[in-house]
């Protein structure tokens, strides 16, 4: 009769890596480019709810496309930070413009490239608080997970630095 104890499967050794986590398919986490497709993908989503909702960009936009910038600051390598505070802009101008351009019913409602251009410079200037609140998050949030990134790799080093001296201490 077999123990029931112990779960099923394969067993893994101590040194081998954690088993991979359901968001991103891995432990080290997303990329900067992953983290950037996420900001525009789930601020897309919330620009198109609240273009059928609404007619222009508002309060879906802004929630979905925070959470998304801080959910992508949180899951990005600790390597690819710099990446992601980079990436709030640039994925707010994205969004805003292909917004701009597919919705016909923001703006003055006339016609012509500069008008469209007019009325996609006003919606970018009139949600820019939604930018601003984006990066700062992924900004504090980067700092953050830096600083402790920085000051584990100084603590590794530092142990093996000390286990190394006390390998060549040892009497042999």
């Amino acid at each position: 009769m077999p123990d029931d104890s112990y779960p099923p499967g394969p067993r893994t050794r101590s040194g081998s890596p954690p088993p991979p986590t359901v968001v991103t398919g891995t432990r080290r986490g997303l990329t900067a480019l992953g983290a950037g497709l996420v900001a525009v993908v789930v601020g897309g989503i919330g620009a198109v709810v609240d273009s059928l909702l609404f007619d222009n960009l508002g309060y879906v936009f802004g929630v979905l496309f925070v959470a998304a910038c801080v959910l992508a600051a949180i899951r990005v390598h600790v390597d690819d930070l710099i990446g992601v505070v980079i990436m709030p802009p640039l994925a707010y101008a994205v969004i805003t413009v292909v917004a701009g351009f597919l919705n016909p019913a923001a703006g003055d409602g006339s016609t012509g490239l500069r008008n469209r251009a007019i009325d996609i410079g006003s919606e970018m200037i009139l949600h820019a608080p939604v930018l601003l609140v984006a990066v700062v998050l992924v900004a504090l949030i980067s700092a953050v997970r830096g600083r402790r990134a920085q000051v584990a790799r100084r603590e590794r080093q530092r142990s093996l630095a000390q286990s190394a001296a006390a390998r060549r201490r040892r009497p042999q």
